[in-house]
Order: structure tokens, then sequence, then C-alpha cells
């Protein structure tokens, strides 16, 4: 299946090779060149994702140079993650919440399909229902998966663990929930998901048995750190509203390894906020 976000991605590259018409031309044997629509199939090859990593080869400091699909992983103003400082200003509570139960469908995608590439990670596909609503603007639960250690730093330290809900609404724009994951007590909410965790990549589990509320897996203290990011993996897409949530879940060492065992390192390094604003947002849980 070709999503209108897989073909999205290439935008801009196609602009550039194929004219501002967004068509590709091909020459026939009549006296006006005939034009054919662009598909996954006749985008040129240079731009097209590629695969990418999180190791020295291929990794974060060279995705831009990849494709010309991933420019934006480098010369991007508005990237993801970034460094949070816990002395920032409060924003505006525009935001409400409503996480229900799941059956399970869990898998450990070495890259996943065209929603998000999102490289090595474990990736939980939640069924329909899920939302985030701000201002008026409905994003719907797509997936959540996990990054060890996190990605954001709070005043410059990394957590053991990174959560993300990552949200899509109509017009495909994203909003993503960051939730960290800190060193501490047993974590009951979590024995779930580590029960089912796939153990190489490529496998897929699905337990239609098994009901997962994904409100657990967020803390109830819902205040969060908001900025407009980006994606944190190729194509780095930017304008993605981000909420890091400012209280952490804890969970024992033994269960974080059992994230952590399976992902290896798999984030990205800090972005620059450069000029852009962060505040300290309420969110509403239903």
């Amino acid at each position: 299946m070709i999503s209108k976000s897989y073909l999205a991605g290439f935008a801009a590259v196609l602009l550039l090779s194929c004219g501002q018409s967004g068509e590709q031309k091909v020459s026939g044997s009549s006296k006006e060149d005939t034009v054919a629509p662009l598909t996954k199939e006749n985008v040129p090859v240079s731009a097209r994702p590629v695969h990418w990593s999180y190791s020295e080869e291929g990794g974060p400091a060279g995705w831009a140079g990849l494709s010309p699909v991933y420019a934006a992983c480098g010369n991007g103003k508005s990237q993801s993650p970034i460094n949070i400082l816990t002395n920032t200003g409060k924003g505006s509570p525009a935001w409400t919440l409503e996480y229900k139960t799941t059956k399970l469908r869990i898998a450990h995608h070495e890259q996943v399909d065209e929603l998000i590439n999102n490289g090595h990670t474990i990736q939980v596909t939640p069924e329909p229902g899920s939302a985030l609503n701000y201002g008026g603007k409905l994003y719907r639960l797509k997936q959540f998966h996990f990054h060890t250690p996190s990605e954001h730093t709070i005043d410059g330290k990394h957590a053991p663990m990174e959560i993300h809900f990552v949200h899509q609404a109509d017009d495909e724009s994203f909003a993503v929930v960051g939730v960290l994951v800190r060193e501490g007590k047993h974590n009951p909410n979590a024995d779930q998901l580590i029960r089912y965790l796939p153990n190489a990549v490529g496998e897929k589990r699905s337990h239609d048995s098994v009901d997962i509320d994904i409100s657990l897996q967020v803390p109830k203290d819902l205040w969060a750190y908001h900025y407009i990011g980006s994606l944190t993996t190729p194509p780095c897409t930017e304008n993605v509203q981000w909420m890091v949530l400012k209280k952490q879940v804890e969970m024992d060492k033994e269960q974080i390894e059992a994230f952590s065992s399976r992902l290896k390192r798999n984030n990205r390094p800090t972005q620059p906020l450069n000029d852009r604003s962060l505040t300290l947002d309420d969110i509403t849980s239903k």
C-alpha cells in the first residue's frame, strides 16, 4: 500500500526534478510530450527513501546525505529531539488526551511501513479510538514505540528510555507525546508488554486475548513540555507538535533491560532549539 504520507515525503525533490507541475514528462513519438502521473515506480531512484541506521555507517550524522528525501535531517531548523530546560515558562492548556484499551499488536521493526520509517524499534499498533485533541484539531493515535536511551534530554541528562506515542490528523500532520522512563520501582503496567516483546528484528506478534490499557502507560500528571519539532527519524519531517511529559514513569532495572537488550542504542542526538519557543502546557485527560 502506498499512503499519501509516503508520496508526500518525495514532494520537495519531485518539484525540483520533475518541474513545478509535480508531473513527470515522458518522451513519446508524438509532437508533444506525454505526461505520466507520479507513482512509487517512476520516482527517480535518487529521490526514494533508502536504508538508514543508528550505527556509525548510515547513522544520524549522515542521514541527510543518504537521499534527497532526507535533506531536512541536515538542513532543517526545527528538528527533534531537543534538550529541554526545566525553567521554561507555562503555556496554554489546549490539549486533551483520550487513550483507550486495545488488543496487542506488537512488532520488532527494522524499517516499518509508509506512515513513519522509524528504524530499529519495537512498535505497538493500537486499534482505532485513542486520540489527542489540540485546539479543536483531532490527532488519532497510530502507534507507539520505544527508544533506549531517551532521545530528549532534561537539563542535559538522558533518561534510560523514552516512549513515543505517534498521532496523525486528517491533514497528514503529526503530534507526538513523549514519555521518559527512569529506573525505579517495578512497573506492573509494563509487564504485559514485556511478556510479549519480540526477540528478533522482523518478528511480529498478535494477541487478541491480550488487552492493553494505553492510558496506563502514561503518568497521571499530564504537564508537558511543548514545542514544534520534527520526526526523529528520516525523513525528519518538520511541523510536528511535540509534548514531552514532565513527569516520568518508573520501571525497574530488569524491565528497562528487557527493552534495551532488544533495541540496543536507537536514539538520535539532540538538535539545536534555534528560535523556537518551548512552553510547559497542561494536558487534560479523559
